[in-house]
């Protein structure tokens, strides 16, 4: 599979997020910083009840909703980088890895909303 369709699977994981926690939880997220916010709320009131194979499928559909989320509010697209791992990559100097913000979010509680919303000033800080 070429890399313009696996990123279209991504783009279908992060629908399904919207899909199922719209009917789930009456939510209705819209890739906006306060989707992130309310996705932030949601590990941390469900984090006692996940297992390992739970973390790992919320980091795999998280992941791409984040993703989308990003490229929706400061562009970017979709590049799979060094082990196969999916970034929203700027340009040549500036990338971020949605999946490992949810897995560092998974295991340490970073604050995904916090990173979410400062991207921006990460990569204007490097042009300067």
């Amino acid at each position: 599979m070429n890399t313009i369709a696996d990123s279209v699977e991504l783009q279908e994981d992060a629908q399904l997020v919207i899909d199922v926690l719209s009917e789930k939880e009456e939510i209705q997220l819209d890739y906006s910083a306060d989707s992130i916010s309310w996705l932030d709320t949601y590990i941390e009131r469900h984090r006692d009840e996940l297992d390992e194979r739970d973390k790992s499928l919320l980091q795999e559909k998280f992941g791409a909703y984040l993703g989308e989320s990003i490229r929706h509010n400061y562009g970017g697209r979709w590049v799979k980088g060094s082990g196969d791992c999916w970034m929203i990559v700027f340009d040549e100097d500036y990338q971020a890895s949605p999946f490992e913000l949810i897995g560092e979010h998974l295991d340490h509680h970073t604050d995904l909303t916090e990173v979410f919303v400062h991207l921006p000033d990460h990569w204007q800080v490097r042009r300067n």
